[in-house]
């Protein structure tokens, strides 16, 4: 028997993006050598490639081998049954929460175009359904904090819902608003902005069809609890889940069986939750992180500090401070 390496290549025709558009390249060693040469996958499948190995010895090396070999082939299951991405122009993703809510009220049309004038790459939304089953942009489970009403959205109709004002007594310099519909945020944002849909309360097939009517579906990603994936995955299998793991999940290997176990494209999540380890053994399985850094001190300095985990992309309360930081990098 001999301990060597094999050069295992895993191709596919899944257009997600610019990361991991075209290949993907691992290392992994093998007990033997009828081992390292696996089965093509059938057509429209992604194609798992092997050369033979070297015949050296190098016994020392094999855990680590095996484990790449491990990614390889959760990468391989992951490209396989996922969904695909939305298109994006950028190697790492800013994604605005609650739009670009800096200058303008959050969930408001207004936040959703100065995202779309800043750059960034996808806009968070929150949606909900009211008393008459239409769907509304709102983060809360009632209007207070929001608007100059009160109630829960789930109780209020839309014409209720309409006759509010947005507002925030702590920012009176940014002119009121109104609540938008789920389908003017969608009209508004096709073909110029990605969603980072927020599942907050309602029927998940409806939602699916409202997305499906506007032509939208390549532009969305739902975020959603992990007990809703199946109900998801039956309601609209070319959506793709940003999920985030559960806080008891510390190994790599953990990590990404739960990712690609439930057919999930993204984690969300903490940006502290993850150690550098996990993040680079995600990113070699093809399973993409991208946390929450929001706070209210973001600077070039906690940017800094969160990218060097080596994430592919995060959510934002600052999005266009976070995008001229990557510009005076060259990441953007």
């Amino acid at each position: 028997m001999h301990s060597g390496f094999c050069t295992v290549k895993m191709k596919s025709s899944r257009n997600d993006g610019e990361l991991n558009r075209e290949a993907f390249g691992v290392r992994g060693a093998c007990p033997r050598f009828s081992a390292c040469v696996l089965p093509r996958k059938s057509a429209g499948k992604p194609a798992l490639q092997a050369t033979p190995c070297a015949m050296g010895r190098s016994s020392s090396r094999i855990p680590r081998m095996k484990l790449a070999l491990y990614f390889a082939m959760m990468l391989m299951a992951a490209l396989a049954n996922g969904a695909e991405l939305p298109v994006s122009q950028h190697n790492f993703v800013v994604i605005a929460h609650r739009g670009d809510h800096t200058l303008a009220h959050e969930n408001t049309l207004t936040a959703l175009q100065h995202a779309i004038d800043a750059g960034v790459d996808y806009a968070e939304i929150d949606v909900r359904r009211t008393a008459d089953d239409q769907y509304v942009l709102m983060h809360d489970g009632t209007v207070n904090r929001m608007t100059d009403g009160h109630g829960a959205v789930r109780e209020l109709s839309l014409a209720q819902i309409r006759a509010l004002t947005v507002r925030d007594p702590k920012r009176p310099q940014i002119p009121p608003d109104r609540v938008p519909t789920f389908s003017e945020a969608l009209g508004l944002i096709k073909g110029r902005l990605n969603i980072y849909l927020d599942f907050k309360e309602g029927d998940r097939a409806a939602v699916a069809k409202i997305i499906r009517d506007a032509g939208v579906a390549r532009q969305i990603i739902v975020y959603d609890d992990v007990d809703s994936v199946s109900e998801w995955h039956r309601a609209a299998t070319e959506l793709a889940l940003i999920i985030s793991p559960p806080d008891g999940i510390k190994d790599p290997k953990q990590l990404i069986e739960f990712a690609t176990g439930k057919g999930i494209e993204i984690l969300d999540g903490n940006w502290r939750q993850y150690s550098r380890e996990m993040v680079e053994a995600a990113n070699r399985a093809g399973v993409r992180i991208w946390p929450d850094i929001q706070t209210a001190t973001e600077d070039t300095a906690y940017f800094a500090k969160v990218l060097a985990l080596g994430f592919s992309g995060v959510q934002t309360d600052h999005p266009e401070e976070l995008i001229t930081w990557l510009k005076s990098k060259n990441l953007r």
